[in-house]
């Protein structure tokens, strides 16, 4: 069975303005500043950490998903949504890319660095001795987080040979790791 991936784009757009016109709301956010990396949950139009808002314009790349959806964007307000829902590409992303006919989707997830403790509500803390603490907006009560990516293979049409050609972020989910007490 084939599965389309579908993406369209839009430029001259704002963080905020791209996220709202996404249908975002609820989602995710991986944020890139030039001080900061945050990891964030999506509120209407704006992305918030445990600490309040961040301050999207200062933001240079994002990436932003849903369980349906991600949303990919860079400083120079170039921004391109993914889905494999066809309806869920906005008017207000008039570019419509090349439709991705993928031959085999491959579900992966990522080990996110750190042990889970409790942090606000409906966030999980990561901390490590190596690296920082860092909140992720996913409840969970195992001791890991992983961060749950969907791959698309494709076909080279020259020579057949199969490759990766896109991943789409899903959302952070709870992992224990096998014979974890």
């Amino acid at each position: 069975m084939t599965t389309v991936l579908y993406g369209a784009a839009a430029e001259g757009r704002a963080l905020a303005d791209a996220i709202e016109a996404a249908a975002m709301d609820g989602g995710c956010a991986l944020l890139t500043a030039p001080s900061a990396y945050h990891v964030a949950r999506v509120e209407g139009r704006d992305c918030m950490t445990p600490d309040g808002p961040v301050d999207l314009r200062a933001v240079y790349e994002a990436r932003v998903f849903t369980p349906d959806r991600e949303l990919r964007w860079v400083e120079r307000g170039y921004a391109v949504l993914l889905t494999e829902d066809e309806s869920l590409l906005p008017p207000s992303f008039p570019e419509r890319l090349d439709a991705l006919a993928a031959i085999d989707v491959l579900d992966h997830r990522y080990l996110v660095w750190g042990e889970a403790t409790r942090g606000t509500p409906g966030w999980t803390a990561l901390r490590s001795n190596r690296v920082p603490t860092i909140a992720v907006p996913a409840a969970t009560g195992q001791s890991r987080v992983r961060l749950a990516a969907r791959e698309y293979v494709a076909v080279e049409p020259e020579h057949g040979n199969a490759y990766v050609a896109e991943e789409r972020l899903i959302g952070f989910e709870p992992y224990r790791p096998e014979g974890a007490a």
